[in-house]
């Protein structure tokens, strides 16, 4: 109980603070901490290794000298090494042994044989394990070198003893095979292990087979990324075609750059690959480029991932865990976790193009205390496989959903962009290694820092249909103002301020003239005067028929004068609206340029793809879109872009590297969602480490619901009784634990929106040994209290706690490390309330 884990300080009791935050205050760190998140060197030296065996050809170093061993055959499991392939100790009859050959038949093992191999010698026999149970399994041992037979074993069953071997091998013999065949009664239970297998030196020395091989999660097996040229498999292809590869050291990764030429056809594909230097992650993207002088043949399946990982226990599952994606509604990214056994796959695609919408580009799969974290960066109609059909290896591919196309002379075309990260031990520090990854590798970075997410006052679902007065020139700077004296860093302008409106008015990027006779100028410099950042709403890639772009651009539109989808496939059209954005940009004085995109675009694409140029509207879409925002930002130093799409259907690994998702549903348009709030952040927070969404009220309850290291607000400050100082008390909290969002995150509750639960996490500062616990009794919860178990503490540390309920009166408290994290009891005293818990270490002050 709460009594055993706590030393009680004091108890205060604040009517008016923001919080009584009296511990230290944070900015959001610059890089990452040093820690027990971080991976090891073995860890990230292994990626590295997979790095340039898999696309460069190099021999992977590894650990130290091995012996050359190529897998050709196993018809279950996977070859495992130091153990059976059932990844328990080898064990023959009741004999165990440290060192071996774990296989399944039928196998074939081929060993190229160094100079001076006299002997071979192991022992032999079926594995005793909980599925053999010392009974099951006949299996029959082979020796062969040079593709002579040397040595043959009679059958051997489950639970006799090991049987010992020692064969001559030929003088300058070059390729030892070893088999295990099934034996006349089939493969079930056929677990064969090669113990103590070695070879006997003429020196006297002996090498074991299993000696320094290497054996990652993620399999050596060649590119992970897959097509089809010519009606023949990349696989067939690539070892045939010339190869060029190069590399360089960055800051962060050592980047390779590997192309493959067909000497026939003149198809180059390349492969720009990275190796990061302080994570066990890689990241790829291809690109396929026709140096020839005619059209190549047809590129049709192109799997930007193709990779296999070691889940070779047929009795033990996978675990796919991800999110649903945005569908605005209760099931908003929400976690799913999908056990996957032998024969069975999971696919996702996201509906209609967007890349968040109803699917998530971000994964993570689990196999006893390994792993692999898992992103695809495409905004536009990807797909992914997890397939497990197989009893061998798992299967990841992934890329976009159809390619079916012909290269043109000179042209070229790219693929999504893949980041995998392997992990060992303990899955949520295995998700925070990864929201570090992102935050201070991918994330956008202004003035030195990883970007950072406003505050801002956005009215717009409120008042622009029952307020027309909100909705102009003088409206909008009071909003400004008062949004300044509440204590916000920027000022939101959405959909109310060009001709039209919304949504008929899209395609009209003008200001209404009368309600802003100057333009949006005025609103722009009033946000600089008053200290805030101006966030302007567009949806630049939708078309209204009637608008100005339909009528006066329709050669810009697919659809032409009736509107639809902006041509951002077309160079000239993108140029053109590239222009008129960033001359409003630099004219308007926006800080944060806001996209929106309330349309599918896959018909479109679809619909205009020429015959045998399946997909190529949608890449040429997708490289523009890129194009765009780079461009406004390479103009723009310091501008931020908020990716929204009807909410967060945009959200991939490409965008969060050029953007933030400030309004991560459009469950926001609306109030009355404060436990669907809890859940987004609960199940987003696992895999990236900034979003935000909208609280509608300063209730304490509502606000740190949807506050995360950034916040929105569709506050009703023009009413007569609008409490102007509890708004302030509520923003300047929310404010305080900002930088907490960017430390690691740590779910304390289930992420879901039932109303009989609590929702509750952690955020950690490593570099502060600080951090905030929010948890949210909710309405119809009857749970008086929860047993969280913080985590990143040091259990010799002693932590001061201050605990600030929705009446804002704060408790103090001191506790070890140690005992916050055996359990500390979470307690809130009635339903639809929260907690606010801010934590120091003071011991080490």
């Amino acid at each position: 109980m709460l009594q055993r884990h706590l030393v009680v300080a004091a108890v205060i009791i604040i009517a008016t603070c923001p919080g009584g935050f009296a511990m230290q205050q944070a900015d959001i760190p610059s890089v990452e901490p040093e820690d027990a998140i971080m991976a090891g060197s073995a860890e990230v030296a292994e990626i590295s290794d997979w790095v340039r065996a898999c696309f460069a050809g190099e021999r992977p170093e590894g650990p130290g000298p091995r012996l050359d061993i190529e897998l050709r055959q196993q018809d279950h499991n996977v070859l495992r090494y130091g153990q059976s392939c059932m990844e328990t100790p080898l064990r023959i009859g009741s004999e165990s042994f440290e060192r071996g050959l774990g296989t399944h038949a039928n196998s074939v093992i081929a060993v190229a044989l160094p100079e001076g191999a006299r002997a071979f010698s192991a022992q032999v026999g079926v594995d005793n394990n909980y599925d053999t149970a010392g009974a099951r399994g006949t299996v029959r041992f082979i020796v062969e070198a040079d593709g002579a037979e040397l040595f043959r074993t009679e059958v051997l069953r489950g639970g006799d003893a090991p049987v010992p071997l020692r064969v001559n091998l030929p003088e300058g013999a070059w390729e030892m095979v070893l088999k295990v065949d099934a034996t006349e009664d089939g493969a079930a239970y056929d677990q064969a292990d090669w113990a103590d297998a070695r070879l006997e030196m003429a020196g006297g020395e002996a090498l074991f087979l299993d000696e320094n091989q290497l054996d990652p999660f993620l399999r050596l097996a060649g590119p992970p990324f897959s097509f089809t040229y010519g009606g023949i498999p990349s696989a067939e292809l690539l070892g045939r075609w010339d190869r060029f590869s190069t590399s360089r050291e960055l800051e962060d990764r050592t980047e390779h750059s590997v192309t493959w030429t067909d000497p026939e056809t003149g198809l180059a594909v390349t492969a720009v690959a990275a190796a990061f230097k302080r994570y066990p992650a890689a990241e790829w993207v291809l690109s396929f480029e026709n140096r020839g002088e005619a059209d190549t043949p047809l590129i049709e399946g192109i799997q930007a991932m193709d990779l296999q990982v070691r889940t070779g226990n047929s009795k033990r599952a996978a675990v796919v865990s991800g999110l649903r994606g945005d569908v605005c509604g209760a099931e908003s990214f929400v976690p799913f976790a999908q056990a996957m056994n032998i024969g069975e796959a999971l696919s996702q695609t996201p509906e209609g193009g967007r890349p968040s919408n109803g699917a998530f580009p971000f994964w993570d799969l689990s196999y006893g205390d390994e792993g692999l974290a898992v992103a695809l960066g495409w905004s536009g109609q990807w797909s992914a496989t997890f397939d497990r059909t197989a009893p061998g290896p798992m299967r990841l591919r992934g890329g976009m959903e159809l390619t079916r196309l012909s290269l043109r002379p000179g042209e070229g075309i790219r693929s999504p962009r893949v980041l995998v990260m392997a992990w060992r031990g303990d899955r949520i520090d295995a998700l925070n290694r990864w929201r570090r990854l992102l935050l201070f590798h991918y994330v956008p970075r202004v003035d030195g820092l990883p970007i950072r997410l406003p505050f801002a006052l956005q009215c717009f679902d409120r008042y622009s249909w029952t307020r027309p007065e909100w909705a102009t020139e003088k409206g909008q700077i009071a909003a400004a103002e008062t949004a300044a004296s509440l204590g916000f860093d920027a000022h939101w302008l959405d959909a109310a301020w060009f001709p039209g409106g919304f949504p008929n008015g899209v395609g009209n990027w003008t200001p209404k003239p009368e309600e802003f006779p100057a333009g949006l100028k005025p609103i722009g410099d009033a946000c600089r005067r008053l200290g805030l950042s101006f966030v302007l709403w567009y949806e630049p890639e939708r078309v209204a028929p009637g608008s100005v772009i339909a009528t006066e651009h329709p050669a810009f539109v697919h659809g032409g004068e009736q509107g639809g989808l902006f041509r951002l496939d077309d160079p000239e059209a993108r140029r053109w609206l590239t222009e008129l954005l960033s001359s409003q940009i630099e004219e308007f004085g926006i800080g944060i340029y806001r996209n929106d995109f309330n349309l599918d675009p896959l018909p479109y694409w679809r619909a205009n793809d020429e015959p045998g140029r399946e997909g190529m509207t949608e890449i040429r879409y997708v490289e523009g879109h890129y194009a765009m925002w780079d461009e406004l930002l390479a103009r723009h130093p310091g501008l931020r872009i908020d990716n929204c799409a009807s909410g967060g259907r945009r959200i991939d690994l490409e965008t969060i590297m050029r953007s933030m998702p400030l309004w991560r549903s459009d469950t926001s348009c609306s109030p009355g969602h404060p436990d669907w709030n809890q859940s987004q952040s609960a199940g987003l927070c696992q895999y990236l480490p900034l979003h935000t969404a909208c609280g509608w009220t300063p209730d304490p309850y509502d606000f740190r619901s949807s506050a995360t290291g950034g916040a929105i607000a569709q506050w009703d400050y023009m009413a007569p009784d609008f409490p102007a100082d509890l708004a302030r008390e509520t923003l300047a909290e929310a404010r305080a634990n900002a930088p907490y969002w960017y430390g690691d995150f740590t779910p304390l509750a289930l992420a879901n929106t039932d109303p009989d639960h609590w929702g509750a996490y952690q955020l950690h500062r490593a570099d502060l040994d600080a951090g905030i616990v929010l948890a949210f009794r909710r309405p119809s919860s009857s749970y008086l209290s929860l047993q969280a178990r913080l985590r990143g503490l040091d259990p010799e540390g002693v932590y001061r706690l201050e605990l600030i309920d929705d009446q804002r009166e704060v408790t103090h408290q001191e506790a070890t490390g140690a005992d916050l994290m055996a359990g500390y009891e979470l307690r809130i005293a009635a339903p639809g309330s929260s907690l606010l818990i801010r934590y120091a270490r003071v011991d080490a002050e």
